[in-house]
């Protein structure tokens, strides 16, 4: 298959990675990469709030919609929408 189509390699800025891109490069990133530092083992949640700027709003964000959806979820039916209709035998 590589053959028979080319494979071409995206400029940096398409995938930006702190382990191996440089912090003036992080500016231009189209997308950012939480890979793994074996360096430093940090879990990717702590290196995403520390290197993505708008992680944590989007972070709460998330939690505030999570929890009003289970709120909607788990408020009390009415009496008229749980009705099953009686059943009668012939």
């Amino acid at each position: 298959m590589i053959h028979n189509v080319p494979i071409k390699s995206l400029p940096q800025d398409w995938l930006w990675c702190e382990t191996w891109c440089s912090m003036e490069t992080k500016s231009t990133a189209k997308t950012i990469d939480l890979c793994n530092n074996p360096m430093t083992k940090e879990p990717k949640l702590t290196s995403a709030v520390r290197i993505i700027d708008e992680w944590v709003d989007y972070d709460n964000e998330i939690k505030r919609l999570q929890k009003e959806t289970m709120t909607e979820t788990s408020l009390p039916t009415s009496p008229s929408s749980t009705h099953t209709p009686s059943h009668q035998e012939l």
